[in-house]
């Protein structure tokens, strides 16, 4: 089932009720994950582009062994862009050596360490795979026998521990045998501050042309999207220094580079983030919200995107600022209101790019409204966070206006900020007073948009998304869904099964405005490539 809609487009009426119900029976990576167990044929593939060079025997052909490239979590709790591996299953991140309740610098562990270390975050049982090409150098003759040699240093605990598995690949993606290192941790050795080193050596199997790694942080918790996930059900398996080699010189893996941005050029870019949904209480659900859903046969589904963190405000600040900064998981700007982060973000890009941005906010008393009173709520708008933005009051108050502004600029092109976060207040973000009232807001906002000169005349592109699930036990967590919608360029009623995050989100705002990046986050992240059309 899962399979056969990365091909097709969206089917109306009861066939999307059945897509709905299936995507909660299957997570896509999972599908794909047990397809290749099971002697399937591979449907993704997770090796980074950039060029590649000859690897001696002995080489180590994994990319990002050691999770040094990207960006660490700020605190430990998010879920963060891993370059070069790909995630099939939860939410895994990176910490830095020393970060709370991990391993330190000091701790046992391998000798020669980085400063970061993969872990397995708050999503429950996670596992990234990275896929290693076995090809020989032009001109030389492929031995007979090829060994291999793969080894890990792995950590867990009382309730997680880390793996590593190897599948061995024919030509045509068919499973030749599989093999792995580990478990660590559980009823092994482990440890919340301790790594032991695992590894293996063996013959490849006759006829292998590629080695599926997967690194599995597991744990025996179910607790992982409740409201207290990253203090009760934080997934502690750790793990460093991977490493895959074989016998014989074969083309080595590429240079680590970002995935390209395959985004049309857009001219104005509008954003919608609601609040505290599951995928499937939305998607499908069009007595709640019948707009929301009337809208998918003319736009694209992203239906395997996640956010990074229980509660919501990290994944706001993902989305404005390419990092959640590792803001406490209290909300801080709803109860601090001098609580600021000093760091880039969206709008600073946009200003170096003399393009003009503006966040529309329902039921503030004024432009750059600071408090929190009725509904109103000053962190639904991420860039009060910062403070190049709260700090220079002139400034703020042209860029974060009351909502009622947004009928006044869409009247001209000119008036149409190149970029514009459309954010409803605590009623009707869906959270407070439900599904209908937000699905309303978005009937009478977007409709205004979508009549206006910015649509009908210009290249417009609008983003609907969720800052979080709903918290309440859902599989696979964190699961949200996201709508993109186009003047011009965006598939209709199309169904993406491609793993997105909010940071994919931000890179492909950033592709359609001619921005550069903030973060390595974002500039790591897989842009929305599928939904469009046509490409630069």
């Amino acid at each position: 089932m899962v399979a056969s809609l990365r091909s097709r487009a969206l089917g109306l009426g009861v066939s999307f009720v059945a897509l709905s119900g299936a995507l909660t029976m299957a997570a896509p990576g999972r599908a794909a994950t047990a397809a290749r167990r099971t002697g399937g044929v591979r449907s993704a593939r997770s090796r980074p582009i950039g060029r590649s060079h000859i690897a001696a025997a002995g080489t180590n052909l994994l990319v990002n062994a050691g999770a040094e490239a990207g960006d660490a979590s700020g605190a430990g709790w998010d879920a963060v862009t891993v370059p070069g591996w790909q995630v099939v299953e939860g939410l895994p991140t990176v910490v830095r050596y020393g970060t709370a309740g991990f391993p330190s610098r000091s701790d046992a562990g391998p000798s020669h360490r980085g400063r970061q270390l993969f872990a397995g975050g708050a999503g429950g049982t996670a596992e990234l795979v990275q896929d290693v090409a076995l090809q020989i150098p032009n001109g030389q003759r492929p031995p007979a026998v090829v060994d291999y040699d793969v080894s890990a240093w792995l950590g867990g605990t009382k309730t997680s521990d880390a793996s590593v598995r190897l599948q061995f690949l024919s030509a045509a993606d068919r499973s030749l045998g599989s093999t792995f290192i580990g478990p660590v941790g559980r009823s092994g050795l482990g440890g919340a501050k301790r790594l032991a080193l695992r590894q293996l050596d063996g013959s490849l199997p006759a006829g292998t042309a590629e080695v599926e790694v997967g690194l599995v942080l597991a744990t025996s918790l179910t607790d992982d999207d409740g409201p207290d996930a990253p203090q009760v059900g934080y997934d502690r398996a750790v793990a460093d220094n991977l490493s895959f080699s074989v016998s014989a010189a074969v083309v080595g893996p590429p240079v680590l580079a970002p995935p390209a941005a395959q985004v049309p050029r857009f001219d104005h870019v509008f954003v919608y983030y609601f609040e505290n949904e599951d995928f499937r209480s939305v998607i499908g659900n069009s007595l709640q919200a019948p707009y929301l859903n009337s809208l998918l046969p003319r736009s694209s589904l992203l239906a395997d995107l996640y956010a990074e963190e229980h509660p919501s405000d990290g994944n706001y600040l993902a989305l404005a600022g390419g990092s959640t900064f590792g803001i406490p998981l209290t909300d801080p700007l709803e109860e601090n209101p001098t609580y600021t982060i000093n760091a880039r973000n969206l709008g600073d890009l946009l200003e170096a790019a003399h393009e003009s941005w503006k966040g529309y906010l329902q039921s503030a008393n004024g432009p750059c409204d600071d408090t929190v009173h009725g509904w109103y709520w000053d962190d639904d708008l991420p860039f009060l966070y910062f403070r190049d933005v709260r700090k220079r009051p002139a400034y703020c108050a042209t860029h974060l206006v009351p909502l009622a502004e947004l009928s006044t600029d869409l009247k001209e092109t000119s008036t149409t900020p190149s970029f514009a976060w459309v954010s409803p207040n605590d009623c009707d973000d869906m959270e407070g007073c439900g599904i209908t009232a937000g699905d309303t807001f978005l009937a009478q906002t977007l409709g205004e948009i979508l009549r206006s000169p910015a649509w009908t005349t210009q290249r417009s592109l609008v983003i609907i998304t969720f800052d979080e699930d709903g918290y309440d036990f859902e599989r696979p967590a964190q699961l949200v869904p996201t709508i993109i919608l186009g003047s011009q360029d965006v598939r209709q009623g199309w169904v993406s099964m491609t793993r997105y995050t909010h940071y994919s989100l931000l890179r492909t705002i950033e592709a359609a405005l001619g921005l550069g990046t903030l973060t390595d986050n974002d500039l790591y992240a897989q842009p929305v490539n599928d939904v469009f059309d046509a490409t630069p």
